[in-house]
C-alpha cells in the first residue's frame, strides 16, 4: 500500500509540471470571441457572459480553480477584477494581465434589505474615512505594495466585547481580502474592522464561495458581504449597498509561458511543502479541518444510528400510520441530494434557531444516515428466520428478550458489513460542509489553494488523510463485527 501511494504521489507531481504553450493575444475585448473563457460563479462576469454564444464559457466555484485551469491550459482567458491577482502572484504562476476592461465598477459592501441602519452607519464611516484621506492611505498600503500578501493588519487595540458583526468574503486573494490563520486580512477586512471597533463591537470574517456567501447574507447568517462586490442595478433590487470604497476594472488574464521557470522535481516538492504548509502556518488549516471532519462524522454516525433504530421500529410497526410516516421519511431523505439537504437545514429550517454550523451539519448528516441505516436494520432483522423468534418465545422469553438475546445479535452480524460501507460514505460526504461556512478538511484544502493556486498538493494531502480516516473507521467497525 505504501508503494502504491508513493507511486501515485510521484506520478501526480510529475504530471503537475507546466508545459510551455503559446500566449493568447488580446488587443481588445472583442478578441475573446472563439476563446475558452473562465470566471468565478456568482460574480458579475457570469452575468456579463452567460448570454454570449461566441465563446466557450467555464464557470468555477472559486477564483483559484479558474486560475489553475488557466495555468493548466484548460481555458484561454480568465476574467477577474484587475486587482485580484497581484503582480508577484502573476509571475509565480506564469500568468499575465494583458487587458483592462473598458468599464469600471464601483465596489461596496452588500447588506440585507432589512439592514438599513447598519448600511447607513457603514456608509457614513466610509465617507468620513474618504474625507480625511485615511481611506486613500489604507488603499495605498494594500494596493501599492509589491507583495500585498505580506502586508498585515494594523494593531487596533483591545478587542471590543459584545455581539460580533459578521462578514462573508467571496474573494481570498490579496490585496482585497485574504485569510491568514483564522483572521481576515486585506483592504476590505481592515475597513470593516475599523468600523466594528468604532461602534464597540468585534468582527468575525468568513471566507466562502461566492454563492454560499450570498446565501449566508440573504438568510442573515452574516451582516456584510464583501470581496470586491460590484454595485449593479440588478443587485440593488435584492441587496443594500454601502458607500463605494474603491473602483475596479475587469481584468483579462492569460497564460504566459515565458514567465515560468524550469524547476526540478525536488525543488517543486520543497516549494509545495513550504507554500502549502509552512508559510503562514497553513498546516493549521489541515489540523483544524481534520478535527471538524472527525467531529461531524463521529457524532453524525452515532446520532444517525439512534435515529435509524427509531425509524426502523416505526417502519416495522403494526400501526399503519407509524409505518407510512417512516416510509415517507425514508423516501424523502433518499430523494434529496445531501448538499441540498445541508443548505436547506442551514439557511432555511434552522436559520433562526441560533445553533452553530457544526451542529446543523451533524443533524443533517444524521437525518440522512438514519434513513439508510433504518432500511439496513429492517432488512437484516427480516433475514433472521421467524423460527428463531418462535423458539425464544417457546423457551419462556418475552418478545423483547427474544429480540435482544436471539434476533438482534444475528441481525447485527448480517448488517455490519453494509453499515461499515455507509459509515465510510458519510465521512467522505462531509466534504461538502464548506458550503455552510465550516472549515472541514476539504474546505481547508480550498483555503490553501486560494492562497497558493496549487491544486495538486493540498488535494493529494487531504485525499491521503480521508483514506486514513476511512481505513481506521473500517478497522474499528471490523472489530465491532468480531465482538
Amino acid at each position: 500500500m505504501k508503494k502504491i501511494l508513493l507511486l501515485l504521489f510521484v506520478a501526480c507531481m510529475v504530471a503537475c509540471g507546466h508545459k510551455a504553450e503559446p500566449t493568447v493575444t488580446l488587443e481588445s475585448e472583442a478578441d475573446i470571441a472563439g476563446k475558452r473563457v473562465g470566471y468565478t460563479s456568482g460574480t458579475i462576469y457570469e452575468l456579463m457572459f452567460s448570454p454570449r454564444t461566441d465563446i466557450e464559457k467555464f464557470s468555477f466555484n472559486m477564483q483559484s480553480d479558474a486560475i489553475e485551469a488557466l495555468v493548466k491550459g484548460q481555458v484561454d482567458v480568465v476574467l477577474d477584477d484587475d486587482c485580484n491577482i497581484p503582480k508577484d502572484e502573476q509571475r509565480r504562476l506564469g500568468v499575465r494581465l494583458v487587458l483592462h476592461g473598458e468599464k469600471s465598477f464601483e465596489c461596496a459592501f452588500a447588506m440585507h434589505k432589512d439592514s438599513k441602519a447598519l448600511c447607513e452607519g457603514l456608509s457614513l464611516f466610509i465617507d468620513s474615512l474618504r474625507s480625511t484621506g485615511e481611506l486613500q492611505s489604507i488603499y495605498n498600503r494594500w494596493f501599492e505594495s509589491d507583495v500585498p500578501g505580506e502586508v498585515r493588519m494594523p494593531d487596533f487595540g483591545p478587542k471590543p466585547q459584545g455581539e460580533p458583526l459578521r462578514a462573508a468574503m467571496g474573494t481570498t486573494m490579496p490585496p482585497v481580502s485574504f485569510p491568514v490563520g483564522s483572521e481576515g486580512c486585506g483592504f476590505e477586512p481592515e475597513i470593516l474592522t475599523r468600523y466594528a471597533y468604532s461602534v464597540g463591537r468585534p468582527i468575525e470574517i468568513q471566507f466562502l464561495p461566492t454563492g454560499s456567501a450570498i446565501a449566508a447574507l440573504q438568510s442573515k447568517k452574516v451582516d456584510f458581504l464583501g470581496g470586491a462586490i460590484f454595485i449593479t442595478e440588478e443587485r440593488q433590487k435584492t441587496m443594500l449597498f454601502s458607500a463605494s470604497h474603491f473602483s475596479a476594472h475587469p481584468g483579462y488574464f492569460v497564460k504566459d509561458a515565458s514567465m515560468q521557470a524550469n524547476v526540478s522535481f525536488g525543488d517543486r516538492m520543497k516549494n509545495a511543502v513550504k507554500n502549502n504548509l509552512v508559510v503562514e502556518d497553513r498546516w493549521r488549516y489541515i489540523t483544524d479541518g481534520l478535527w471538524e471532519t472527525v467531529k461531524i462524522s463521529v457524532f453524525a454516525i452515532l446520532l444517525g444510528t439512534v435515529f435509524g433504530c427509531g425509524i426502523c421500529w416505526m417502519r416495522m410497526s403494526r400501526r399503519k400510520w407509524l409505518s407510512v410516516t417512516a416510509k415517507v421519511y425514508i423516501d424523502l431523505m433518499r430523494g434529496i441530494p445531501m448538499l441540498v439537504l445541508l443548505m436547506i437545514m442551514f439557511y432555511v429550517v434552522l436559520a433562526k434557531v441560533g445553533v452553530g454550523a457544526t451542529t446543523v451539519a451533524v443533524v443533517a448528516f444524521a437525518l440522512n444516515f438514519a434513513a439508510y441505516v433504518s432500511e439496513m436494520f429492517r432488512t437484516a432483522i427480516g433475514a433472521v428466520g421467524k423460527g428463531q423468534t418462535e423458539a425464544g418465545l417457546a423457551l419462556g422469553f418475552t418478545r423483547w428478550q427474544t429480540f435482544i438475546h436471539i434476533v438482534a445479535p444475528q441481525a447485527l452480524r448480517n448488517v455490519m458489513p453494509v453499515y461499515k460501507g455507509e459509515a465510510i460514505s458519510l465521512v467522505k460526504n462531509t466534504s461538502i460542509v464548506g458550503y455552510i461556512a465550516i472549515q472541514d478538511l476539504t474546505r481547508a484544502s480550498d483555503m490553501i489553494r486560494t492562497r497558493t493556486f496549487d491544486a495538486f498538493f493540498p488535494l493529494l494531502l487531504v485525499t491521503i488523510i480521508y483514506f486514513i480516516i476511512a481505513w481506521v473507521l473500517g478497522k474499528l467497525l471490523d472489530l465491532a463485527i468480531k465482538k
